[in-house]
């Protein structure tokens, strides 16, 4: 490095730096520009050196300094560069089709388990297959019921024997047996008179004794008679009272008997005792249930179709042995449905009857509401509706479809279609802020025609790109043509 103190410096100046030494400038010509002078001693060449120096730096940072300047006012000064020219249309306020979404899984309206409880029996006819449909009492498998048969057999015997206990309690005596109670009944209605009549003859004989007894008291009074002959006549009058009571007593009995032979003979001629014809009847009773039962038994080993519906499983197989479990499961009628989830709002603006279209992309039928839960759950706040489907569309029971139900009108914030970008399943717009494109995530609902719901994210009146979003970045610069 060339230093600036003359006592170091060399004896010729260096080419390299162009430095020229004391010497060289002692040799320099004599004619000089005019005001120019050289310097007498080399301390002030070294001066001279040095601010030449710094006023050579000096000027380099001065102009440095105003380019810097220059540059940052021109950054503040110019504008962005537009990337795009774009059209905008302000979101706003429009009816559109008040339309409920729904999706769910296609189900049984009334699904159908049917079994028998007949177990413990070998399945040996199945009649029917999966997609069969069936009618009311149609046989769809028959189980074995060989023992049950025999049993019943033997039941019905016992009952045709106690039915012939029965008749034979039930039936009349012999004839010559009737005739024997008839006559002792004759014979104690003889004896009733009888006894009758001797009653009547001991009252007259009473009357006739208390009469002399009261003459014989009186003629005593008047010495006609003596006190013997009138205590007499008393005594006889008090024995006649006795063969009164005794002939009374002898009457009554002999009525007993009388009716005890009538009885006898009633019995003859109706049968045998009543115990003998309840106990006959009792037991024919007993059989009777006994057969009947085993011809339900009998019944159940055939399994029929309880209503007209649509087989969708079969589990019965011939050779199998019922256990009392589910063998086919049908669609009663072959009415499906599509049990949806709605929420609380939503379900409070349906009512029955309303028309909904049923479609999973390919197939579609036009369904109908025909039940509307009464509750809502106290944690999801989703309720159940139900929508018949026609038995004759393609779905079939487990597809998963979507379901439109048509509620008329509502205003909603819209944008144009073609504003709506998607990412996946996230959708977005542009808007137009100070000449920047700003992009912001919204929600969308009904498309209808050239228009899309936003349900969030927007707010009316702001501009929407419309034309050239989807060449867009956020924070774009753009300018907005007519």
């Amino acid at each position: 490095m060339m230093t600036l103190d003359p006592k170091n410096s060399s004896e010729h100046s260096n080419p390299i730096y162009g430095t020229p030494s004391y010497e060289a400038l002692s040799k320099a010509p004599k004619h000089l520009p005019p005001g120019l002078k050289l310097p007498l001693k080399k301390s002030s060449i070294a001066v001279l050196t040095t601010v030449s120096l710094v006023a050579i730096v000096s000027t380099a940072s001065i102009a440095g300094s105003v380019f810097m300047k220059g540059k940052e006012t021109a950054a503040k000064t110019s504008k962005p560069v537009a990337v795009a020219t774009v059209t905008v249309e302000p979101a706003q306020l429009a009816p559109v089709p008040d339309v409920l979404e729904l999706t769910g899984s296609i189900s049984a309206t009334d699904p159908l388990s049917i079994g028998s409880s007949a177990a413990g029996l070998i399945i040996t006819q199945v009649n029917v297959e999966e997609g069969d449909y069936v009618k009311k009492g149609q046989i769809l498998a028959s189980l074995d019921s060989s023992v049950l048969r025999a049993q019943l057999a033997a039941a019905e015997a016992r009952l045709q024997g106690a039915g012939a206990s029965v008749v034979k309690a039930t039936q009349p005596n012999r004839p010559e047996d009737i005739g024997s109670f008839e006559a002792a009944y004759k014979q104690a209605m003889a004896d009733v008179q009888n006894r009758k009549a001797m009653l009547e003859q001991a009252k007259a004989s009473r009357m006739l004794a208390q009469n002399n007894a009261g003459r014989y008291a009186s003629l005593l009074k008047e010495g006609a008679v003596s006190e013997m002959e009138a205590q007499t006549k008393s005594t006889e009058a008090s024995t006649t009272n006795s063969t009164v009571r005794a002939a009374e007593e002898n009457l009554d009995a002999a009525q007993y008997s009388a009716q005890q032979a009538a009885n006898r003979l009633e019995m003859a001629r109706q049968g045998g005792r009543r115990e003998d014809v309840t106990i006959s009847r009792a037991n024919a009773n007993e059989s009777a249930a006994t057969v009947q039962q085993i011809r339900a038994q009998i019944e159940q080993t055939i399994v029929r179709a309880p209503d007209d519906g649509l087989i969708t499983k079969r589990f019965a197989h011939i050779g199998d042995v019922s256990t009392g479990k589910v063998l086919f499961e049908m669609i009663r009628r072959g009415e499906i449905e599509l049990k949806a989830q709605v929420s609380q709002e939503d379900i409070s603006r349906l009512s029955t009857g309303q028309t909904a279209e049923i479609s999973d992309g390919i197939r579609k039928a036009a369904g109908a509401v025909f039940q509307i839960s009464p509750t809502v759950d106290s944690t999801t706040r989703l309720g159940t509706v139900r929508i018949s489907i026609p038995r004759d569309s393609a779905f079939k029971t487990g597809m998963f479809v979507k379901g439109k139900i048509a509620r008329g009108e509502r205003s909603a914030l819209v944008v144009p279609n073609s504003a709506v970008l998607a990412d996946n399943d996230v959708y977005y717009v542009f808007v137009h802020e100070n000449g920047l494109a700003r992009k912001k995530q919204v929600t969308i609902g009904a498309r209808v025609k050239e228009l899309a719901e936003v349900n969030s994210g927007l707010n009316q009146g702001e501009q929407v790109i419309v034309a050239g979003a989807g060449f867009l970045n956020d924070h774009d610069p753009i300018a907005v043509g007519k």
